[in-house]
């Protein structure tokens, strides 16, 4: 069974789409030798040369990106593609990223003859591409009509989204994952009443993901807070973090090594995603967090972030772009031991939950019905 995968960006370049895919497939290979995958994406820095990459039984073949615009690549001609498409007998696109979709559509005949699954990682109607909605919105729901299987992360993108209620015939759920193995186990952390307590982020420095709302939250507050990412926003953050007079409770890290960010894990206290609008689709890094016993403030978007961590159950939820609801949320769990430790203890159960082991296993049984075998 010979998959072509489509991605805008593809490891090592860090983010929630690229592990996703790339757990999908290692997980798959793992469980079956009846699969043959092919990752067609960008280049994840300008280059004028397209990569090739064999890997057991992964093809990774990275298109030139001859521009970047706002961490975007612009590629606009895909000469690969449809020989790919042509070799491929299902072609599993991720989407959004309007280059490949168009690309995607210039081969409509091709894509007609094939098993098309679109996983639907957000609603477009609520990202930046919005803008371009009277030229994009058609060539989506016409990738939808010839896609066999419309795979989305959490109930609410179908809930939420004008555009997937007239394929939800096709629609199936299958929640993101996360990596479980955690060595010695994690146990509920207790409430850290020795020290100021230690926030944690952990994701792209973007500006949806709403980090000048939580440095402002923090100005007055007794606690630290550990920022692990990169992005084009770092700049502004470190002004922002300058002209409040925070400088010596933010620290700010960048190209962690995954060992590096066990150990933030394991020494914090508390996970925040201060995301302000839905370009967080799910926010898988909440899940990371909740395997490690700590509890989520998360915010109350259209999408699957409330899905993943439950208000009032593994941490709090407020509303998005509110400094002053971030705070008290805050203020609210570093007060509380009863609170903070059953948060910590649900968490781990919560995060049971989203087992990569689970993922895979929705997606054998999607691939076996495709092909009518037991695999």
């Amino acid at each position: 069974m010979k998959i072509l995968n489509t991605v805008k960006y593809y490891f090592p370049s860090l983010g929630g789409m690229e592990s996703v895919v790339q757990n999908i497939i290692e997980g798959l290979i793992s469980e079956s030798n009846d699969f043959k995958f092919v990752v067609f994406s960008n280049s994840h820095f300008q280059s004028l040369k397209t990569t090739y990459e064999i890997k057991s039984q992964v093809t990774i073949i990275k298109e030139k990106t001859p521009f970047l615009f706002k961490s975007q690549p612009l590629n606009f001609w895909y000469p690969s593609l449809r020989k790919l498409l042509l070799e491929s007998d299902i072609v599993y696109h991720h989407f959004p990223f309007p280059n490949l979709e168009f690309a995607l559509l210039c081969n409509l005949n091709l894509l007609k003859k094939k098993k098309l699954i679109i996983t639907w990682h957000a609603n477009v109607e609520n990202t930046r591409w919005r803008i371009l909605r009277k030229i994009y919105f058609p060539i989506i729901r016409k990738l939808l009509s010839v896609a066999h299987t419309i795979v989305v992360t959490s109930p609410q993108l179908l809930e939420y989204s004008e555009i997937l209620n007239d394929f939800k015939e096709k629609v199936v759920v299958i929640p993101l994952s996360h990596n479980i193995n955690h060595l010695p186990k994690i146990v509920p952390k207790s409430f850290p009443d020795n020290h100021c307590f230690k926030l944690l982020f952990v994701g792209k420095l973007r500006e949806y993901k709403g980090l000048s709302f939580l440095l402002d939250a923090i100005k007055d507050l007794n606690v630290e807070l550990v920022i692990v990412g990169s992005g084009e926003n770092k700049k502004k953050l470190l002004n922002q973090i300058s002209l409040l007079g925070i400088s010596h409770k933010v620290i700010m890290y960048e190209n962690v090594s995954n060992f590096d960010l066990d150990k933030i894990y394991k020494t914090s206290d508390l996970f925040v995603l201060p995301s302000i609008n839905e370009a967080e689709a799910f926010g898988i890094v909440q899940l990371e967090a909740m395997s490690y016993g700590l509890p989520v403030i998360n915010t109350n978007l259209r999408s699957g972030v409330p899905f993943v961590s439950l208000d009032g159950i593994t941490g709090l939820t407020v509303p998005p772009a509110k400094s002053i609801d971030l705070k008290n949320a805050i203020l609210l769990i570093i007060s509380n031991k009863s609170l903070y430790e059953g948060f910590s203890q649900n968490c781990l159960i919560r995060s049971e939950i989203f087992s990569k082991k689970n993922m895979i296993k929705e997606y054998l049984f999607l691939f076996s019905k495709l092909f009518h075998k037991k695999i």
